[in-house]
């Protein structure tokens, strides 16, 4: 499945329902049933879970471009750009002729880095492999569409052409049209993208402006009203709303939207504030700032009593020592959303802290039965079971931990742990060389990997890594 986002202004296309399938070629039977499982869960859209099952296929297949495309794809969805493109990346010098490959590197560019044509390169190497490919179409026609619109329509007019019920092509042909200030035309369009997708609210929206300057009153009414049976909270629409009833001689009703505008907006204004708090609250307590951290959660929750919020302050409040009051807002947080993850997660960390290891079991056990593909929560619960001289369910746990987040250093050095104690010496190795490759400033790690390499009788490279691990002890110091 290929991916897209609908921006203000012009749009991106998303090819829907064009991912490899049984066409992309595997060497083993059992890289192909993960790869499969992958894309069941993306048209569920459980990225988590897909990401897990394209990681297997990779380690089992690392050449394969089909499943780097795949992985690139579902790490795009979760706006893991860094990864994301790393995938995509790999793929198209893999694969040099892959149409997908090409489009969703481009798509992707543009998506971490939007309004700035980053994809355009790749578009025309997607086209140039396949002009009738749509997607491409569209999107390089938005990527040119400031720059260079004597370009940019023809590209869209091809588009319609070989998809004429394409709803986002006339989408943004409207949009472009509007730009250029062709405003019966941009109608004309918008009103087809509607028809084909009547869901398709940013059309609604723009084509409501449209006749908003064009003192439609009624049309501008039915617009908005059908948008607002699909987002009732649109501040914007109800405003709109409210001016075209005033002006239809509808005064009552289009106070009552007016107000109820006003109201939506000052909700939305103290959210954006409580967001931008909990943010701050956030780094203060990732740098140890544990007093800032707790009045910047303190004032978010004033202006939005969320459970996230709850959440985060219970947090600063534990760290800072006062577990009674910490525990008491992760409760809160628990009692107003029972079903988040990492409420429960956080929870099970506070109780693993204040040594309540019982109780931290079973918030970890919440959290997994709530969201199985919550690699922290794989992670935790290994360290409760290893612990607990559990190794061999432990190490499970670390694995799953790892395979949803190769680059989770924490459950890559924890994986070989387990895996030495249970005297899989190879496995810890590997697994010891994979955190250190992560974190080769760890000292830990260096110390762990000198260890099992003195198992395996490599002493050479066991006293290479343990005065490694030596050197950073004393820099640390």
């Amino acid at each position: 499945m290929d991916i897209g986002k609908i921006g203000i202004f012009l749009s991106l296309a998303a090819a829907i329902g064009a991912h490899g399938g049984n066409e992309a070629e595997f060497k083993t039977a059992e890289a192909r049933a993960h790869y499969q499982k992958a894309l069941e869960y993306e048209n569920q859209r459980i990225w988590p879970a897909a990401i897990l099952e394209l990681n297997r296929a990779r380690q089992l297949e690392p050449g394969n471009a089909e499943v780097l495309t795949e992985l690139g794809i579902a790490q795009a969805e979760r706006k893991e750009w860094k990864q994301a493109l790393a995938w995509l990346r790999k793929a198209v010098v893999l694969a040099p002729g892959s149409v997908r490959a090409h489009y969703n590197l481009a798509l992707t560019l543009d998506r971490a880095d939007p309004g700035k044509g980053a994809g355009t390169a790749e578009y025309r190497r997607a086209l140039k492999l396949d002009p009738r490919h749509v997607d491409s179409l569209i999107n390089l026609a938005i990527d040119l569409g400031d720059q260079n619109p004597v370009e940019a329509k023809p590209l869209f007019d091809r588009a319609i052409r070989l998809a004429p019920k394409n709803a986002n092509a006339h989408l943004n042909l409207a949009l472009f049209l509007k730009r250029e200030a062709e405003e019966a035309a941009s109608t004309s369009e918008f009103e087809r993208a509607i028809e084909l997708d009547a869901n398709l609210l940013e059309a609604r929206r723009q084509l409501a402006a449209l006749q908003m300057s064009g003192q439609q009153w009624g049309a501008v009414i039915e617009q908005c009203r059908e948008i607002l049976k699909r987002e009732p909270d649109d501040a914007s629409t109800r405003y709109t709303l409210g001016q075209a009833l005033i002006r239809n001689q509808q005064v009552e009703e289009g106070r009552k939207e007016l107000e109820q505008a006003q109201a939506l907006r000052k909700r939305g204004q103290q959210q954006q504030e409580a967001q931008e708090l909990q943010s701050q609250g956030v780094r203060a307590l990732n740098t140890g700032k544990l007093s800032e951290a707790t009045r910047a959660f303190t004032a978010a929750l004033r202006l939005d009593a969320s459970s996230s919020n709850h959440m985060y302050l219970g947090l600063a409040l534990a760290a800072s020592g006062d577990m009674k009051a910490g525990i008491g807002e992760l409760t809160m947080a628990l009692v107003m959303d029972p079903n988040n993850a990492r409420a429960h997660l956080n929870m099970g960390s506070v109780y693993l802290q204040a040594g309540q290891e019982h109780l931290a079991k079973a918030e970890f056990d919440k959290a997994l039965q709530i969201d199985p593909w919550f690699p922290e929560a794989h992670n935790n619960l290994g360290l409760i079971l290893a612990k607990n001289n559990q190794a061999g369910q432990a190490s499970e746990h670390f694995r799953l931990a790892v395979d949803l987040n190769p680059d989770y250093v924490e459950a890559v050095f924890n994986l070989g742990l387990s895996l030495r104690a249970m005297n899989r010496v190879d496995d810890a190795l590997g697994a010891f060389r994979h955190a250190v490759a992560l974190a080769p400033e760890n000292a830990q790690a260096q110390y762990a990997l000198g260890l099992t390499l003195k198992d395996k009788g490599d002493l050479a490279g066991a006293q290479a890594a343990l005065d490694r691990a030596a050197a950073l002890e004393r820099r640390g110091k």
